[in-house]
Order: structure tokens, then sequence, then C-alpha cells
């Protein structure tokens, strides 16, 4: 679902889509009373996460809904339309939000506006502007430590070593099932390691 007023404004031009959606919402009533339920840590964290995810749409959406989390967003970077909207249809079916982008002058905008809702960051190497992802990736990894960073290419593998240690590398074309694994860390790993 694409609101109007959740389209980050930036300077330079471009297709940045925010979504309120994804496999959480509506569903808080179904997950609440799981809540307190005694489930193994992996299974729990998940319900916690789908609960709240819930919770900050319906807040979106003005029903009155609090969470207690801010939102979790995804950044998908990628200068291909066809890639950025198959890859944005593809991560609005996880728990986290999306807002997509052609360049890494608009990628580095974005995430000044929310920095502290970003969990992931999803870009090519190869972008629309004067910097490319591995630019991207270098200058997220000094400024935001906290944002897990998956880089991927068709023809550019040549260059991971340039990638900053912590970057996670998927070559083109790359399967869902990989992608998916790099939202469970971004998302559940820090909250598993907190238990």
């Amino acid at each position: 679902m694409r609101r109007a007023d959740q389209t980050p404004q930036l300077s330079s031009p471009g297709p940045a889509r925010f979504t309120v959606h994804g496999v959480a919402d509506g569903l808080a009533d179904s997950y609440a009373g799981l809540i307190d339920a005694d489930l193994p840590d992996d299974i729990a964290s998940l319900v916690l996460l789908l609960h709240q995810r819930d919770a900050v749409s319906r807040k979106r959406q003005g029903d009155g809904t609090v969470s207690s989390l801010p939102s979790k967003l995804v950044l998908v970077v990628e200068d291909d339309p066809t890639v950025r909207e198959l890859t944005v249809a593809m991560l609005e079916e996880t728990v986290l939000d999306v807002l997509a982008c052609a360049s890494a002058e608009e990628a580095i905008a974005i995430m000044r506006q929310h920095a502290d809702e970003i969990a992931m960051l999803f870009t090519d190497i190869q972008l629309a502007g004067t910097l490319d992802g591995i630019d991207l990736a270098s200058l997220t990894d000094a400024a935001w430590p906290n944002v897990h960073l998956v880089v991927t290419s068709g023809g550019m593998g040549h260059r991971i070593a340039e990638l900053p240690d912590r970057a996670v590398f998927l070559g083109k074309p790359w399967r869902a099932l990989d992608v998916f694994r790099q939202v469970d860390r971004a998302v559940r790993a820090p909250a598993l390691a907190d238990r």
C-alpha cells in the first residue's frame, strides 16, 4: 500500500517508495496471545517482532496503536527499475517496511532522514549517480554501523575485496531465500543476542 504522505521528499528526483505492510499487517491480535507463551527463543523473538511490526503499521494508518520500537526499514538501492521493483515486491513480504531508490546520493539522504529506523541496506554495486554501491556500503559502515549491509552485483564480483568487512555479498542472480536470510540476520539476530 503506497501512501503519498509517507514518500520521502528528496532534492533529487527518483522513485523512492515507502510501504507499510508485510506479513505482519493485520495480525497483531493473532500474535498477541502467543507473546507470553513458553516458546523457543527464536520463535518467541519472531512472534514479538511480528506483533510489534503490525503495531507500527496500524499506528501509521492512524488507529492509535503504539509500538514500543521504531519501525524497521530495508533500503533497496538499485538503478534498474525492473530489478528494483522485483526486490521491493519480494521484501514487502517480510517483516520490514521498504524504501527504494536508484542512487547512492538519494540513499544517503534517505538514511539521514530515517537513521534510527533502517535495519538493512540492500544495494547493487552499479548505481545511477557518481557514487557506486561499494562507496555507499563504505559510507554506511562508517556513519551507521548498526545497519546490516548487503551488496549485490551481476558483474563486479572482482571488487568484493573493497567492501567493508561486515558487508555480505550476494552475486546476481541472487535467490530470494538468501535475501530472506539476510533480513533475518538484520532483524532477529540482534534481539537474540540480547536474550
